[in-house]
């Protein structure tokens, strides 16, 4: 008879796990529910001893913590959905834990913040206490719909916030692949090059008596080179991205490598447009719900990627707070386009 492994809340929110002999998954269903219990997570043990082998099935996360914005998106909006049917929050989240269109890691997330609520912390508490699992203006949005009582109104700002930061890094991802592919061929034509036509094409000039020519000549000293200085460009090459990553750990090194990036032709105006889109979504979002603008602005730089838009948002709040308004301090900084400065 198969065992299941369980995690399950009592009738007093307590979260509970066990395991149980059951002829089927229903049955042990089931047994938990004529108990009085609500079940949370109902595998079966060798299932899920296959699946923890699974490694492909794992989920990628980032370095610093953080939930995968797709993730992210999807679960706000489903628990702003199920707020807005006027659900009680515990309610949202027990479905949102067993909810199988999130993932994984978001269904445990949800349910470690469903045991916080249930021992009384507020919702904004319980996402703060997660570290950088959500990040400051996720909760602080979170903290000002509670205090406003429009919750459900919060969470659906949010979701339609996070959904157009999705998209807006899905255009950039496809913008910027193009010109990946391109760069890909061209290196392995390169390689082609210099590995079968050149090693070919060499003995025949030879042969003849005729020259190189220059475009020819360039191409075999150059993989002379390569060949004969390997290890040293190997090396040279290690130590320049060491110091590189390094260098960039440093504050100002990082500031001014930001500012150059905003100075050149077409990538600097990328990266601005993305900057300055990022800017007004996390600000006009937080002010919209209530965050106070010295707050939002704080939070809205550090949403920022490059450290020159953070630098001169942060100088802009520094103007705010001593009475100035928000586009002057923006335009001294010459980043913001005239448009959203309009």
């Amino acid at each position: 008879m198969p065992r299941y492994s369980y995690s399950v809340y009592d009738s007093r929110g307590l979260l509970k796990r066990g395991a149980l002999d059951a002829v089927s998954r229903q049955s042990a269903l089931e047994v938990l529910r004529g108990r009085g219990l609500f079940p949370l997570d109902l595998v079966e043990e060798t299932r899920r001893q296959a699946t923890a082998q699974r490694w492909w099935e794992r989920e990628i996360s980032l370095g610093d913590g953080s939930l995968p914005l797709p993730a992210l998106s999807t679960f706000t909006g489903e628990l702003a959905t199920l707020v807005k049917a006027d659900l009680p929050l515990d309610q949202a989240l027990h479905i949102l834990a067993v909810q199988p269109t999130v993932t994984r890691r978001m269904r445990t997330v949800a349910a470690a913040l469903l045991a916080a609520v249930r021992e009384g912390q507020s919702l904004s508490g319980a996402m703060s206490g997660r570290g950088p699992e959500f990040p400051e203006y996720y909760w602080r949005l979170v903290q000002a719909g509670e205090a406003s009582g429009a919750l459900s109104d919060v969470l659906s700002d949010l979701a339609r916030f996070l959904e157009r930061s999705c998209e807006a890094r899905a255009q950039i991802g496809s913008a910027l692949l193009y010109p990946a592919i391109l760069l890909l061929a061209a290196a392995a034509a390169l390689f082609v090059i210099l590995t079968v036509l050149v090693p070919t094409l060499v003995p025949l000039f030879r042969d003849s008596g005729a020259p190189l020519p220059l475009s020819l000549r360039v191409l075999v000293d150059a993989e002379a080179f390569v060949v004969s200085h390997g290890p040293l460009l190997l090396l040279a090459l290690a130590g320049t991205v060491g110091a590189a990553i390094v260098l960039f750990r440093h504050p100002d090194a990082r500031l001014a490598f930001d500012r150059t990036i905003l100075r050149l032709p077409v990538v600097g105006s990328l990266i601005s447009q993305r900057e300055t889109a990022r800017f007004c979504r996390t600000l006009g979002t937080l002010v919209h719900n209530g965050v106070p603008m010295l707050d939002a602005m704080r939070i809205a730089g550090d949403v920022m990627q490059n450290r020159a838009f953070a630098s001169a948002v942060a100088e802009a709040g520094t103007s705010i707070q001593e009475g100035s308004g928000l586009s002057p301090p923006l335009l001294e900084c010459g980043l913001v386009s005239e448009l959203a400065l309009r």
